[in-house]
């Protein structure tokens, strides 16, 4: 062989080898690449799916809100309510009570009365006016 046959083998080898290293590098470029678009695809997919998520939480946020001013709101309708009701029975139970005072004095004026009376008879009846308190006395006496 020929010294020209040589050199052009040898050219076709290290352009081939050339060819060869290029392509490798090429090939990991767009690996590389290929992986950084990749990652890039799969953090922009993280991000769309966060959004989402902090869109749901923030519409769960509103509800949750919304239901909590709705209670707040029951709750002191409820209570004033309820106030209401309390101050409604109060001033029953303060009638009732002033009622049960004023048949009480009445009781015991018409008692004192028919006691004044047996008194102030001639002769004076102490016999029916003592068992007039007696019995009173011996009755049970109503729940205060």
């Amino acid at each position: 062989m020929s010294l020209l046959a040589t050199t052009a083998a040898s050219a076709i080898a290290a352009a081939s080898a050339a060819a060869a290293v290029g392509t490798f590098f090429a090939y990991l470029y767009f690996a590389r690449r290929s992986e950084a678009h990749a990652a890039r695809e799969e953090a922009l997919a993280l991000a769309e799916t966060r959004g989402e998520v902090i869109g749901d939480l923030r519409l769960r946020l509103a509800t949750l809100d919304r239901h909590l001013r709705e209670t707040i709101e029951d709750c002191e309708s409820r209570a004033r309510d309820l106030e209401t009701a309390i101050q409604a029975t109060e001033a029953e139970a303060r009638e009732n009570a002033y009622r049960m005072q004023r048949f009480y004095a009445a009781s015991l004026s018409d008692l004192l009365r028919d006691v004044q009376v047996n008194l102030e008879k001639k002769p004076p009846n102490l016999e029916r006016a003592l068992r007039r308190i007696r019995e009173l006395l011996d009755d049970e006496r109503p729940a205060a």
